[in-house]
């Protein structure tokens, strides 16, 4: 019978229930237009062209999440590709495009991500966003070394270059004079960044040999300080098992917690 009582675009019968949901697209807000990379599906209903919560749900499906979907999902983000051009969300690698057999034209856009207007000489910043499995073994150390420390470390070493500002790189497109260049150990504004060990362009970057058994056992020390650090830290810590007092609610149940965090969050 609530078929008949509910428009399949109304949002207030879901969020009945729903109202704590995490949403991806703000229902009811965006006004959604089609354009190369987005197309929707003429099963996808929308309302006065906005998304609703039955734009991707349908109640009668037999999927788990009760998705719309038109094939097995998968992966993922299988059912974002419903709607969305998987060509316009591949993952861009700026140092494979700089050592392509591409038009310089298009390469330019491999250039642009680091040395772009408005670039700023934060490499951990720009590699991480893609590296996310580093830090590595030292990083850390590295990257938060002070510059007092660094300068002590490097001083009167004159295969060292410090840079200040990006156009001190002298950036090039063209691929001869790049492969004319040898690396060089890099500082910025004095401290260490993931450009003083490597260097981004393939063309001129030295490659790096297989890990050898020191290198590993290297990687497992590290991660056996960090490990000795991280509890030690721990053991700071007292884990009460007694009554709480003084509470502004109830913790029977998580009651408490569920004032402000919705109870799927807390699984």
């Amino acid at each position: 019978m609530w078929r008949e009582r509910i428009h399949w675009t109304d949002n207030q019968y879901c969020l009945q229930c729903h109202s704590n949901c995490p949403t991806l697209h703000p229902i009811s807000e965006i006004e959604v237009k089609e354009t190369e990379c987005i197309r929707i599906p003429s099963g996808f209903p929308l309302k006065d062209s906005r998304m609703v919560c039955t734009t991707c749900h349908d109640m009668t499906s037999s999927n788990r999440d009760f998705l719309r979907s038109r094939k097995p999902l998968k992966k993922r983000f299988d059912f974002c590709f419903e709607c969305h051009n998987p060509e316009c969300y591949k993952k861009f690698n700026p140092h494979e495009t700089i050592a392509s057999k591409l038009p310089e034209k298009k390469k330019l856009k491999a250039c642009i991500y680091c040395h772009g207007v408005g670039a700023k000489l934060e490499a951990y910043k720009a590699c991480v966003g893609c590296h996310t499995k580093t830090p590595h073994v030292g990083a850390p150390e590295h990257i938060l070394a002070s510059k007092e420390k660094v300068e002590k470390l490097v001083k009167d070493k004159k295969e060292i270059v410090d840079i200040t500002a990006m156009k001190d790189l002298h950036p090039k497109l063209d691929e001869k004079v790049l492969k004319e260049r040898k690396p060089k150990v890099i500082l910025v504004n004095g401290k260490i960044e993931c450009i003083t060990c490597h260097n981004p362009h393939p063309q001129i970057a030295i490659p790096a040999p297989p890990q050898d058994k020191e290198w590993i056992a290297l990687e497992k020390q590290d991660l056996e300080y960090k490990l000795r650090k991280l509890y030690e830290n721990l053991n700071r810590f007292e884990l009460k098992s007694k009554s709480v007092e003084l509470m502004s609610g109830s913790l029977k149940g998580g009651k408490l917690c569920q004032v402000c965090h919705p109870i799927n969050s807390l699984k």
